[in-house]
């Protein structure tokens, strides 16, 4: 058993914390910021899971997962973008 962490592990990780980030972000710049690094990160877990000795069915349930959650984010970034492209008024709710 190895005291490393695994590339999968280590992705994980920064999902989380830019989760957070997105969580935490106080402009809509930044929540977009937040929300396209996670896309990306989310591509990088993808091709783990991909390429990793999983079985093809618990890989494709990991994939089709890992794809909706990317394709929220992604609405994220579009929506946030319309905002400031259209100089719409945004009230930003930081509970």
């Amino acid at each position: 058993m190895s005291l490393r962490p695994t590339s999968y592990e280590l992705t994980q990780q920064a999902i989380d914390a830019t989760y957070e980030r997105a969580l935490d972000a106080h402009t809509v710049e930044d929540a977009i910021r937040c929300h396209s690094e996670l896309v990306d990160l989310l591509a990088i877990e993808a091709m783990i899971v991909r390429v990793s000795s999983r079985s093809e069915a618990v890989k494709a349930n990991m994939i089709r997962e890992i794809n909706e959650s990317a394709e929220y984010h992604r609405d994220a970034v579009d929506r946030l973008t319309d905002i400031i492209e259209q100089g719409r008024q945004f009230i930003w709710r930081h509970e």
